[in-house]
């Protein structure tokens, strides 16, 4: 009979703590359900507080195992104010094209990966992990069967469990009413590259501390690169301008996604 592995990779919003309702009813079988912080100085204050305040207690109501964890030395801010050459989130090229996404897997994926590892990972036939993507991302899906992590030693697939629901991100949100809890919030980094022209206006309305730390956080990055001889400049908001002079023109650009799995935009 083989041994199966399964959890469930929660980014902290909407759809993940809709999945976590699901779980607590019977209606979905995850029992454990796994949150990567990129660090306290990294993740927006609403979703660390969303986790902690609302979804733990949820789950520990529940029966149902919420662990969160981190990534050992520097967070992901502290990666990205250093003097290390590397830019580790997706900041926009000169064409527009986001560049490295090294935070999902430095910051997300590998830290799930080594605690599937170290909780009984390597003694399964086989890991399942479930992501939060909703019917209305389903381009972010990935079905490409098992995959074998070398690092760790185990083999892992990835399910939709949304998806296969057929739900919304507003079925979610009706989920999570149901259930009497708050409103979740949108789970993302608060310099995440990908926020839309309209969640970077509202930052800097409902948090202008954090949004003058993402406009330091993209200046810095281009010292950065002016030090390496970089000819291009790289940017924060879409509209491929610097942060501050592109949300005080208020541009009108359609909504991105968001960051809602735990894996970011992966």
């Amino acid at each position: 009979m083989s041994k199966e592995m399964r959890l469930f990779s929660s980014g902290g919003g909407v759809q993940s703590t809709a999945v976590l309702v699901l779980s607590a009813r019977g209606d979905l079988p995850y029992r454990v359900h796994v949150f990567a912080n990129t660090g306290d100085d990294s993740e927006h204050p609403d979703v660390l507080a969303y986790v902690r305040n609302v979804s733990q207690p949820y789950a520990i109501t529940h029966g149902i195992q919420f662990v969160e964890i981190a990534k050992g030395g520097r967070t992901l801010y502290q990666s990205l104010m250093s003097t290390n050459r590397s830019v580790p989130i997706p900041a926009r090229m000169s064409n527009g094209a986001p560049g490295n996404r090294a935070c999902t897997v430095d910051y997300k994926i590998r830290q799930i990966d080594r605690w599937i590892a170290t909780n009984g990972g390597r003694d399964a036939d086989i890991v399942t992990v479930g992501l939060g993507i909703s019917t209305d991302e389903i381009q972010r899906a990935r079905r490409n069967g098992r995959q074998w992590i070398e690092r760790n030693r185990f083999w892992k697939q990835l399910e939709y469990p949304l998806i296969d629901l057929d739900m919304s991100r507003a079925d979610c949100l009706a989920v999570i009413r149901d259930a009497s809890l708050p409103p979740a919030p949108r789970s993302a980094c608060y310099f995440c590259p990908f926020h839309s022209p309209m969640e970077w206006r509202r930052l800097d309305k409902q948090r202008p501390d954090l949004f003058a730390r993402a406009v330091q956080i993209e200046e810095h990055i281009n010292h950065k690169r002016v030090a390496l001889l970089k000819k291009d400049k790289v940017w924060l908001h879409p509209s491929l301008a610097p942060l501050d002079l592109a949300v005080q023109s208020q541009m009108d650009f359609d909504e991105l996604e968001g960051c809602e799995g735990g894996f970011c935009l992966t």
